[in-house]
């Protein structure tokens, strides 16, 4: 599996669906955001997405899925995240 997406600097998704990126977790360590992507099941259609940020602690990771139709993955209420694990 290819992770070079978390060498990437990348903001946050934004959370209403827009970027048509439905769900994300979000880590403080780059190792916990691979094994989490190793586990994500893709459906035709999606792609995993994910970069680095950082915040007044330190870096995060996210690791999400995008979707290629927004109206065809499911209601846009639902699009959401889980937050920075620090594990």
């Amino acid at each position: 599996m290819n992770l070079d997406f978390l060498e990437q600097e990348r903001s946050l998704p934004e959370g209403h669906g827009h970027d048509k990126i439905v769900q994300w977790h979000v880590f403080r360590a780059r190792d916990k955001a691979e094994q989490f992507a190793h586990h994500v099941e893709l459906s035709e259609g999606q792609d995993l997405v994910g970069g680095w940020t950082r915040d007044s602690v330190g870096m995060l990771y996210w690791v999400g899925v995008h979707v290629d139709d927004l109206e065809r993955w499911g209601n846009a209420g639902a699009v959401h995240k889980h937050g920075a694990r620090v594990d």
